[in-house]
């Protein structure tokens, strides 16, 4: 997850209004939805359509800070989102977490091409058609997808706002990879993912949070 410092740098997109209101589904458009959580929703809005599955709460963003938010779908394993809001008024969505605080359970929230929870590095690169940019291990920031260099995940994922990507680069440690091979990818730089560790390694998605434009 990336911390608050990190965020600015992801921002300056362009704002999509969203119209019509989505069914109940497991579906991340980015710009437009997770689920019922859409751009042009309010705290108040998603109080009264959801009722008792959604509810006020503080949500950690990271390093340590916590925002006053919505928990939803915060009783159905595999579903629950947590959601911070913008400053405007009245403040609609800013940052969709999915499966927020359900690292152990199986995610079902997924977008159009099928990108989820558990998928592995390879098969992202195969969605995407080319190989894209991750930040090393090691770090606050590890395992962040920060470009899709071109491909067809950028044009779905990052059209307007953007669907942040985390693979699990720091672990748990693979008995096949060395020490000076966990060392080639370590620190706060950029590796392709066909960096031939990162090949070996091979890891999965262990986070996805949406921020909205």
């Amino acid at each position: 997850m990336l911390g608050r410092a990190r965020w600015s740098a992801l921002l300056g997109l362009p704002v999509l209004f969203c119209a019509g209101a989505p069914g109940p589904d497991d579906l991340i458009i980015p710009g437009l939805r997770v689920g019922p959580v859409t751009r042009a929703s309010t705290e108040k809005t998603l109080l009264r359509s959801l009722g008792t599955a959604a509810a006020r709460a503080e949500i950690d963003t990271g390093e340590g800070f916590m925002q006053q938010g919505l928990i939803v779908y915060g009783n159905e394993r595999g579903r629950r989102l947590g959601v911070t809001f913008n400053s405007e008024t009245p403040p609609h969505p800013a940052i969709v977490f999915i499966c927020y605080q359900e690292s152990r359970t199986p995610c079902r929230w997924r977008t159009r091409s099928g990108v989820h929870w558990g998928m592995r590095l390879k098969d992202l690169e195969r969605l995407n058609g080319a190989p894209f940019q991750i930040t090393g291990s090691g770090t606050d920031i590890s395992g962040n997808v920060v470009s899709w260099n071109g491909g067809q995940l950028e044009r779905e994922l990052e059209s307007e706002g953007r669907l942040i990507i985390n693979l699990d680069v720091n672990g748990p440690l693979d008995p096949t990879v060395t020490a000076a091979e966990y060392e080639a990818i370590a620190g706060d730089r950029i590796f392709p993912s066909s960096h031939p560790v990162l090949q070996k390694l091979n890891p999965r998605i262990i986070g996805m949070y949406l921020v909205f434009p």
